[in-house]
């Protein structure tokens, strides 16, 4: 049975092989990512080629196929996308919507080239993204202004990077989740997008979890204790940090490094992360409710 359903898949194969070759499309596929695979009801191909300009042509010969399957009593799905890649990306300023109306979103628009054809795309970061890379890039003082600018935000050529990083993930996916450009010309970067293309370093996210613990609810009263019984100023993050190092944990795989030196990790970090570590634990610093902050004042007022 097996032998025989791979002979059925070979025999579509070989049929679209041949009418591709007619029609002066099969120099342009892409062998390695096309694939044609047998379904309980019929068949799938997923035809990819490395020029946009032979899409139309192939598409409808996939489209006559199915038809004569189809009189036979047989399904064929199908696929029918091309490879691109990012040409240019251009900054065109804040994104509009139908009305004309400003939106909390800052828009792009890419060309994207797959051989002789070429489409444009826009994409629409969004204010929550613009946020997160702010955040990442510690610049606090910016975060939540709907306003960019090239001065003290975040550069121009940074966000066309992230952008032309997040087409080249959408472009990446094959398949049923593969992203046509001609179909759908609009995309929105989200904050998600951001902490995935830029994710924190690990040395980053141990030091951010050890305050997340230090000043959490089950250890905050024991860390102000032990802050005031040498008197350390908590604002003082330089000399609050080698208390970190006891908190420091989390899970780790086997043969992993497990940190214990709070100071080591703080002094991997790059000069942005730091700054932003700072930042994230002087924020923590003043969400500390009111009522402790009366009980260590002396801590509190230095």
């Amino acid at each position: 049975m097996e032998g025989r359903e791979l002979m059925r898949t070979a025999e579509l194969e070989t049929i679209l092989r041949d009418r591709l070759i007619a029609a002066g499309v099969a120099t342009v596929l892409n062998e390695d990512k096309s694939q044609f695979l047998d379904l309980s009801d019929g068949f799938f191909a997923e035809i990819v080629l490395n020029d946009g300009s032979k899409l139309t042509a192939t598409e409808q010969i996939v489209r006559n196929l199915r038809g004569e399957l189809q009189e036979k009593g047989v399904q064929l799905e199908s696929i029918v996308r091309a490879i691109w890649r990012v040409k240019n990306i251009r900054f065109i300023g804040p994104a509009r919507g139908v009305s004309g109306a400003l939106k909390a979103a800052l828009e792009f628009e890419a060309t994207l080239e797959s051989g002789t054809r070429e489409c444009s795309v826009s994409i629409e970061v969004s204010l929550a993204a613009l946020n997160k890379l702010r955040e990442k890039f510690a610049l606090s003082e910016r975060v939540g202004s709907p306003a960019w600018t090239d001065e003290g935000d975040v550069h121009e050529q940074t966000l066309k990077k992230l952008v032309e990083e997040f087409l080249d993930f959408q472009l990446s996916s094959g398949g049923t989740s593969y992203w046509d450009p001609i179909r759908f010309p609009k995309l929105e970067l989200k904050e998600a997008a951001v902490s995935y293309l830029m994710p924190d370093s690990k040395a980053f996210k141990q030091l951010q979890a050890a305050i997340d613990d230090f000043l959490g609810d089950y250890a905050i009263e024991y860390s102000l204790q032990e802050l005031a019984s040498r008197d350390v100023p908590i604002r003082d993050f330089d000399r609050v940090l080698p208390d970190l190092s006891s908190h420091l944990g989390g899970a780790f795989r086997p043969g992993e490094h497990f940190p214990t030196n709070a100071l080591t990790l703080f002094q991997a970090l790059g000069d942005v992360e730091r700054k932003r570590l700072r930042q994230y634990y002087s924020k923590k610093v003043e969400e500390i409710s009111e009522k402790l902050k009366l009980k260590y004042r002396t801590i509190f007022s230095n």
